[in-house]
């Protein structure tokens, strides 16, 4: 089994660079036929005289000054010391400070040097060794610097900080309502009445969470419940405990004394839901004004390309395709690439690589591709773990992801590296066809002359009705073309590009439904802590989940199928937003009784609200900061690392994720509005919970998350439209019910008339509590309430109101049970029907314009270019990504290519391992195939050689099948300058 494990004609040549001396190696055919030869992929060498190509250049002339204090106290203390780093005498060990080198100029973003502290930030491409450069700083990096980790990214803290701001306001303008709340004109005077806890006997319970400037109360006196309205089984359900004389004829129930519900109070809070609904739609202008200005500042490929998404199966001629499309550019077409329906072979290449990396480093002793040795090998291996922590991860993690090709024995990759080549033998010999054309032109002018030019409806294009069209515009002269603007060269995944719809929609409702049982397994596990232990334990424990159930949403979305990173990235915010959203918000309402909504205990919903957002402020951000994970790698397992390659994969960095960062935000935002009403506090402690993730997220993006793809504002627009907005309109629904079941003691108007009597030393009532448990009453108490009072009868119970809709008085209110105010039925009719209008206005924002867009583009082409053209040609563009398809792996620190890269431009590409030419990752070579160009594996770094084409030891081949059907995709590349790299033309 070698490195090319698939029989042909073709012999590849591996040539390494050195200063020394220059050593090739043939792999002939007889090689490829030996199933016992193992040919692991060569690493090669470093020039050494091009002393910026090495990551040991980095480590040692990095000053001290300029690296990160994690960096320098490893180097300057921790390094030396045996705990820390016990491989320190081993010369056989990779050096740990080129580690650190890789992740401080790999991993870590960078900025070109600045002469004047007034020079603008250029981000440097990862590995630059060319020209100087720095890490970015928390404090000089600003708003629109943020922009060179994508649009996405710089829309996203501009989101928080707007958001922030926006909750700050609407606190200070609840200000006059959290007065109120605290003033004894709302509580009244202190009966001394204890309120009797759910949670046992009336034992006092613990009031640490309850802030006065809330709606809690605690102030009630007891209230005659009139014959009929008394059930008691309906008590006992609702969770309303009561006193019962011994001869069963008087039922009390507790009736909230605070202050009644003014008009002045309710409509404070509806300005602050105006306010919050108007800054919004402000902000939403000012956004897509910023993500013009943010686009136009920052240009990418994407702003050059088109996205033919029905091309014909055979039109594998990237010439054919420039030449149609070059009409509509007069300086014609960049690149050109071909995508094949080839994701089987390319996912089983990438799985042959991840398995032989593993053998590699499992077997770092040996040479596996020398067969005795590793033959000897395999008889004598023994498991060694590197510590505890090793051993531990061993024996609980390996059962479950043995599947996953993950911590196998030799043995065992042995055996699924036989199956694997077998399969690819198969895949090899298949014919492809093609599934997508991304076509790049010279000028933007180009891409929008052409998008315009050929839209049409998607009835048409399914039909391929030409009608009267030019037959210049129909491709081959007879087909229509369905073309739209792609996504950033990052974000597109080449693996998935012909994923069927009818299976991506299976495994989304597969992968939802999960997420909805861990919902209600999370929501049993929320309340029974809640009870049993209090709101800080359960804060906890809400937060904590917020934080691990989006890894676990993270690892569903790996079983599904996302033609670009955008799609994934929503599919992942919609399964994290609703886990957040109720799991925080719903849950917590409707885990609280309705009796003690306002109640003042710890267990109850008020102070369980404010445990949970002090939670929220402080301890998802210190999670993230803390970095359990990256730290357990860089400072665990990096120094007991064998190899140089699972050191590096230690310094990838941690990888973040756009979309679970805005359902963080999404979250904050509605929990705050949710519960505004009754604990107006909250949107101050909103504000604050944004702006601490604001900044340690900043931090984390400067010197802790990995490199993720560019994002552009698709996500950003997705969350602004969708769940702002629908998290504003549901607060202001809770609202509209908190004012309508105002104030919570399920107690309403009687129509018989009561006694006032004081019963001394609780006269002969009994207390029976929702538990079921039952005790002798004995404190003092007046019954002073002239009218009785109705609870619940057989069918109903008051303030019972259920999913009643809209939220108005006629719909809570009946000739049973009555208990507002007049001034809280003018509040309830102005939030009930300004929720509706709330509610319609945001069907047809959200979804009014997609529906009509949808039908209208069945019939018309619908194109509108987004900003101005910069009037920059792509060529003259320098380090700027091309759409080369390539394939993240977590096996690899560097993605691995999957075409031909001979003759563009290496820029393009987007990063670079300043030790080790593109050939290295490259899976062209894994296959021996006729359409393959050249024979000759390249290794050490080539970026300064600008095209691989022009290196001294590039050699084409002599043999290739220009006829062969590619099992590649294919790229092509017209024209292309890069100042850096000595300006190419045409060729």
């Amino acid at each position: 089994m070698s490195d090319t494990p698939c029989t042909n004609n073709t012999d590849i040549e591996v040539v390494k660079v050195s200063s020394r001396q220059k050593r090739k190696h043939t792999i002939t055919k007889e090689e490829w036929t030996s199933p016992s030869v193992f040919t692991i992929e060569t690493v090669g060498t470093m020039d050494s005289t091009k002393v910026a190509d090495n990551l040991a250049d980095f480590a040692e002339s990095d000053e001290d000054s300029k690296k990160t204090w994690m960096r320098y106290f490893v180097e300057k203390i921790w390094i030396k010391l045996s705990w820390y780093c016990p491989n320190k005498n081993d010369p056989r060990a990779p050096n740990l400070k080129e580690g650190w080198a890789f992740y401080e100029h790999i991993t870590l973003a960078r900025h070109f040097h600045r002469n004047h502290k007034s020079d603008p930030l250029e981000r440097a491409e990862p590995g630059e060794r060319r020209h100087p450069t720095d890490l970015y700083t928390f404090f000089e990096t600003t708003g629109e610097c943020l922009n060179d980790w994508g649009i996405g990214v710089a829309l996203y803290f501009n989101t928080m900080k707007v958001m922030a701001m926006a909750l700050f306001l609407a606190g200070v303008l609840s200000i006059p309502n959290m007065l109120y709340f605290r003033s004894s004109d709302y509580s009244g005077e202190d009966r001394d009445l204890q309120v009797p806890s759910i949670l046992g006997q009336g034992s006092a319970t613990s009031k640490f969470f309850t802030v006065p400037v809330s709606a809690a109360c605690n102030s009630f006196s007891w209230a005659e419940c009139e014959s009929g309205y008394c059930n008691e089984q309906k008590l006992i359900r609702e969770e309303i405990p009561y006193l019962k004389s011994s001869d069963g004829t008087t039922i009390l129930v507790q009736e909230n004394e605070c202050d009644e519900l003014t008009l002045r109070v309710g409509m404070i809070n509806y300005a602050v839901i105006i306010l919050l609904v108007v800054i919004t739609f402000l902000f939403s202008i000012y956004q897509a004004k910023k993500q013009v200005i943010f686009d136009e500042n920052q240009v990418t490929a994407s702003d050059y390309s088109i996205r033919v998404k029905n091309p014909p199966k055979d039109a594998t001629d990237p010439d054919e395709w420039e030449a149609f499309f070059s009409k509509y550019d007069s300086k014609g077409i960049a690149i050109v690439t071909i995508l094949l329906n080839n994701a089987p072979l390319l996912r089983a290449l990438l799985r042959r690589r991840t398995l032989r990396k593993n053998l590699s480093n499992l077997l770092y002793d040996i040479d596996i591709n020398n067969e005795e040795e590793l033959k000897k090998k395999l008889v004598s291996y023994q498991f060694q773990p590197n510590g505890w922590i090793d051993r531990i991860l061993y024996c609980l993690a390996r059962p479950f992801v043995k599947p996953f090709d993950m911590l196998l024995m030799p043995s065992e990759i042995m055996e699924r590296l036989k199956q694997n080549e077998s399969l690819i033998k198969e895949l090899q010999e298949k014919e492809y066809e093609v599934t997508d054309v991304l076509i790049t032109f010279e000028t933007e002018d180009g891409q929008r002359l052409a998008l315009d030019t050929l839209k049409s409806g998607q009835i048409d294009i399914r039909s391929q009705r030409r009608g009267n069209r030019i037959e210049a515009n129909l491709f081959r002269g007879q087909y229509i073309l369905d073309c739209e603007e792609p996504v950033e060269p990052s974000a597109f995944r080449y693996l998935d590009v012909d994923a069927n719809v009818f299976k991506c929609i299976l495994q989304q409702t597969i992968t939802f439904g999960i997420i909805i049982l861990l919902i209600v397994v999370a929501s049993i596990m929320v309340r029974e802590t809640r009870m049993s232990r209090g709101p800080a334990p359960a804060a906890i424990l809400t937060s904590s989940m917020n934080v691990l159930i989006p890894n676990v949403a993270k690892l569903l979305i790996m079983f599904e199928q996302h033609t670009s990173e955008d799609d994934r990235q929503k599919s992942m915010y919609l399964k994290i937003t609703v886990f957040r959203w109720v799991n925080t918000a719903l849950l917590l309402k409707l885990a609280s009784p309705l009796s003690r909504q306002l109640l003042d205990e710890d267990t109850d919903l008020i102070p369980s609200l404010n445990a949970l957002l002090i939670s929220e402020m402080f301890l998802p951000p210190l999670i993230t900061i803390l970095d359990i994970s990256g730290n357990l790698s860089k400072h665990y397992f990096a120094p007991r690392a064998k190899t140089m390659h699972q050191m590096l994969l230690c310094f990838k960095g941690t990888p973040y994720n756009l979309a679970e960062k805005y359902t963080d935000v999404s979250k904050i935002v509605l929990v705050v509005i949710f519960f505004s009403a009754l604990n107006p506090p909250l949107l101050f402690m909103g504000a604050i919970a944004l702006f601490v993730r604001h900044y340690a997220d900043k931090y984390c993006l400067m010197r802790i998350w990995s490199s993720a793809p560019y994002m552009g504002s698709n996500l950003s627009n997705f969350s602004r439209k969708y769940f702002f907005t629908l998290a504003i309109a549901l607060g202001a629904l809770a609202c509209a019910y908190d004012w309508g079941q105002f104030p919570y003691d399920r107690v309403c108007n009687g129509a018989t008339t009561a006694t006032a009597v004081t019963y001394e030393n609780g006269g002969d009532f009994e207390l029976f509590y929702p538990n079921g448990t039952v005790v002798d009453f004995t404190e003092t108490f007046t019954v002073s309430r002239e009218t009785t009072v109705r609870v619940c009868s057989a069918s109903d119970c008051c303030q019972q109101i259920g999913i009643n809709f809209p939220p108005v008085p006629s719909r809570f209110e009946n000739d049973e049970f009555e208990w507002m105010s007049e001034d809280q039925r003018t509040i309830s009719v102005i939030y009930g029907w300004t929720c509706v209008g709330f509610l319609i206005a945001y069907a047809v924002i959200a979804f009014g314009g997609n529906f009509v867009k949808l039908v209208i583009s069945q019939f018309v082409g619908i194109y509108r270019p987004v900003g101005d053209d910069q009037k920059i040609d792509f060529s003259s563009m320098k380090d700027i990504d091309g759409y080369i398809p390539q394939v993240q792996t977590g096996s690899y620190a560097f993605p691995l290519l999957a075409c031909n890269i001979d003759y563009i431009n290496q820029s393009l590409i987007g990063w670079n391992d300043p030790g080790n030419s593109y050939d290295n990752y490259n899976m062209i070579f894994d296959v021996p195939h006729p359409s393959l160009t050249r024979t000759t594996r390249i290794l050490g770094s080539t970026r300064h050689w600008g095209k691989l084409k022009d290196h001294e030891d590039f050699t084409e081949s002599d043999n290739v099948d220009r006829d062969a059907k590619p099992i590649f995709d294919i790229v092509k590349q017209w024209s292309l300058s890069d100042p850096r790299d000595g300006g190419l033309t045409r060729s």
